[in-house]
């Protein structure tokens, strides 16, 4: 077993190679300080995300449900979405939770964060927690989300996350986040 650090690669030469909707994939040209190895790898730059964890006045997590593309499946995950260039991350996940699912809440903080995927991306995905919340509206969805809006206790969330009804990684974290806090430990 290697007892020495991994190094710091260095980069070079950065090349866009496709422009998406939501994120652009750039060509980026790396060295080893060391030895001397190099090569391309494929780096996704994007915006922050934030994920919503909402709690009702009566202590239910809202949680929603959606079509991912990706896995071409109906996904139980929290709200949750891209943060708005110069958004800040607990305003984002208010908006988030209104536009899909009606509801407002009556205060909110920043819980956790994380690097969704450091292998590909450099973004970060903010853990906001939003208590109180109360239905006000009907949704203000975007033009491709079909979303169901359902209210489940805090444990059948639990459940969900740990027996396979809830897939995504990160609406899991911000299950397992939403724990930790209701343990007392962030």
């Amino acid at each position: 077993m290697s007892k020495q650090a991994p190094s710091h690669w260095v980069p070079g030469e950065e090349t866009l190679h496709a422009q998406c909707k939501v994120y652009d994939v750039y060509k980026r040209h790396y060295s080893h300080p060391v030895d001397g190895r190099n090569g391309d790898f494929f780096i996704i730059q994007c915006n922050d995300w934030v994920q919503c964890i909402p709690l009702t006045t009566d202590g239910q997590i809202i949680l929603v449900r959606q079509y991912r593309f990706g896995t071409q499946e109906l996904s139980w995950e929290v709200p949750g979405g891209i943060i708005d260039n110069g958004e800040d991350p607990v305003t984002a996940a208010l908006r988030e939770l209104s536009e899909e699912t009606g509801y407002h809440c009556e205060q909110a903080r920043l819980l956790a964060q994380c690097y969704p995927n450091p292998a590909l991306q450099g973004n970060h995905t903010h853990f906001v927690l939003a208590e109180g919340c109360t239905l006000q509206s009907g949704q203000d969805l975007d033009p491709h989300e079909e979303l169901e809006v359902r209210l489940f206790t805090v444990e059948e969330a639990m459940q969900m996350a740990r027996k396979g009804g809830i897939t995504h990684a990160l609406a899991i974290n911000s299950i397992f986040f939403l724990e930790s806090h209701l343990a007392g430990k962030l």
